[in-house]
């Protein structure tokens, strides 16, 4: 199955089950008038993983991208951007609060048994996530960023402010509550047993 977001193109194994969240009839229909609401851009599960996906292609916008992989908003108010940052997050609150809304909303889903006909694919895995395998060790729960632009400087190469995003989503205990790996990734760094980026 390939998906297209951001100007990318996601190929994921036909044996998982996988949604592009924000096109599903359940989160344009329902959840998606809930105030504020928002959620990743994949979902993608199978029997030994569960991943929770967020693109962000900043090629060729890197500059006015650059306060979002500060953590902790730090840089949104000094950031010398062509866009309005009121009402964003840096990246390490973005998605933190992506993935606990699309927690959210494959709760509610799972909350109308077979009583809702816009659920489709969102009903089986709303399903998974509400039976007991998703609790065993087992099964991987990942909440995967694809960050593509070229971020690095002389002093700081990409990959360490990569690994330095990933620590802070962890470290800042936005994720904690979620027995999760979480990952920061690039079309050069990606696991293909997850997904496949096709250039």
């Amino acid at each position: 199955m390939v998906i297209e977001e951001s100007g990318m193109q996601f190929e994921f194994p036909d044996n998982r089950t996988t949604v592009k969240f924000d096109e599903e009839l359940f989160y344009r229909n329902c959840f998606n008038k809930f105030p504020e609401s928002k959620g990743v851009d994949f979902i993608t599960d199978g029997k030994d993983l569960i991943a929770f996906i967020e693109v962000k292609n900043c090629r060729g916008h890197e500059g006015d991208n650059r306060w979002r992989i500060a953590p902790n908003n730090q840089k949104r108010d000094t950031a010398h951007t062509a866009h309005d940052v009121s009402g964003r997050d840096s990246l390490d609150i973005e998605v933190a609060q992506k993935v606990a809304m699309t927690l959210a909303a494959l709760c509610g889903a799972y909350s109308f048994g077979d009583r809702k006909d816009s659920l489709g694919k969102l009903r089986k895995i709303a399903a998974e996530i509400s039976g007991e395998r998703f609790a065993q060790t087992g099964k991987k729960k990942l909440i995967i960023l694809v960050l593509e632009g070229d971020f690095g400087t002389h002093t700081r190469p990409k990959t360490a402010i990569m690994s330095e995003l990933q620590r802070n989503i962890i470290i800042m205990s936005k994720v904690q509550w979620l027995d999760c790996r979480v990952s920061v990734v690039d079309s050069d760094t990606y696991w293909e047993k997850v997904f496949r980026i096709n250039d």
